[in-house]
């Protein structure tokens, strides 16, 4: 097999940015929350951050079968557009039931860049190089969580909530000109229909696809378990071991660097072995870490070193799993990339907003009961690969 080359192509660059819009876009208006409530005199800024979730879910639904029918780059140019919308809203908006709808259309249109960033990497790759780039994508996606939360700090302490929304409609103004001068169409067959009845029996054909839909619903469980760290830790890990919300900030950033040191991985591996070979040797090490982190914390008072290590090697090995399955999931679907990607990317919205819901109904505080959360969605995902492993091409 091929070595990946030394210079990323400009196309796929420009999708890893295009991916990264949506985590930036949670990421990056985080350190306003207090402005932003002080200001509206409205406690419960975070369903701003769900009603973005929930649009994002919605709205890839509606790209993919899009994209496959008119091509990738005219739905780029309308999300683009919506999002800047969206995000103008946001950055005018006078109390908190605004800034909440901005968000969902802002999401509306953010989501463009996501579903149709993993189409033209399966129009452009076959299943192996489609795995290396989907790594990349997610070396690169990783920087959002990690920077985004600093440079909005920034942004919030010497121009206010307000202007992170401004920056963020910049951001959309830039990729869209970069992809209007760069990328190139993808997708040329387009013989698809786009009829409310033909969409609904495209993505009922997709739902009954057992290896579509065991990957998709891998993928999903294998997010929503990582996921439920991400919200339940500010509690658990606050409470239990006496953090300031700066130092918490500065563990969460490490999630970021733990998913580029999996992506780093992926690509060393992907030089000698498949994406199934790979997804086959680290689809085992979430779940067990996962039982092993419950197991120790009902045994002993764990240090913080010990939480925040094995947490890490969980997202290490989440990060290992992703790319490959992304790339195993859409290789059958060239002529409906767009459709697949949608509906993959909605499974893992949904389960990952379940996943939410999950914490904020067990979670009592305790590292235990965090991990066992996290174990469940991880064994859930492992019970899916097991069930199409043999299958696997």
């Amino acid at each position: 097999m091929s070595r990946s080359p030394r210079r990323l192509p400009g196309w796929l660059i420009l999708v890893a940015a295009m991916t990264a819009i949506g985590p930036v876009s949670i990421d990056m208006y985080l350190p306003g929350f207090p402005a932003i409530e002080q200001e509206f005199a409205t406690r419960g800024v975070e369903v701003t951050m769900a009603a973005f979730i929930v649009g994002i879910a919605v709205g890839q639904l509606f790209y993919g079968p899009i994209s496959d029918r008119f091509g990738r780059k005219p739905p780029l140019y309308f999300g683009f557009a919506v999002y800047m919308i969206g995000a103008l809203g946001c950055a005018l908006a006078v109390n908190m039931t605004m800034l909440t709808a901005m968000r969902v259309v802002q999401a509306l249109g953010g989501c463009a860049g996501l579903v149709i960033g993993r189409a033209i990497v399966r129009d452009r790759c076959e299943p192996h190089e489609a795995a290396r780039a989907f790594t990349t994508l997610t070396m690169i996606v990783a920087l959002g969580p990690v920077l985004a939360p600093a440079v909005g700090g920034v942004i919030v302490t010497y121009l206010g909530w307000r202007a992170t929304f401004v920056v963020q409609m910049g951001i959309a103004l830039v990729l869209m000109l970069t992809m209007h001068r760069v990328l190139t169409e993808s997708h040329v067959t387009r013989d698809t229909s786009v009829s409310f009845g033909d969409i609904l029996r495209n993505y009922g054909r997709l739902s009954r696809d057992r290896h579509f839909m065991a990957l998709s619903l891998l993928l999903g469980f294998s997010m929503a378990s990582m996921f439920c760290y991400v919200t339940g830790a500010p509690k658990v890990i606050t409470q239990n071991y006496g953090l300031s919300a700066q130092q918490f900030g500065a563990l969460i950033g490490l999630n970021g660097l733990a998913f580029m040191s999996a992506s780093i991985l992926n690509m060393r591996a992907l030089r000698t072995l498949g994406p199934r070979q790979v997804l086959g040797r680290y689809v085992w090490a979430s779940p067990l870490l996962g039982l092993a982190l419950f197991t120790l914390s009902l045994l002993f008072a764990l240090p913080l070193y010990v939480v925040v290590g094995l947490q890490l090697l969980f997202f290490l090995t989440v990060g290992r799993v992703g790319p490959n399955v992304s790339a195993l999931a859409l290789a059958p679907h060239g002529r409906a990339a767009g459709t697949a990607s949608a509906l993959m990317g909605a499974t893992q919205s949904a389960l990952t907003t379940c996943a939410g819901i999950a914490v904020a109904i067990f979670n009592d505080g305790t590292v235990h009961t965090l991990a066992a959360i996290m174990a469940t969605g991880a064994s859930l995902a492992l019970l899916c690969y097991l069930w199409v492993r043999r299958t696997l091409c």
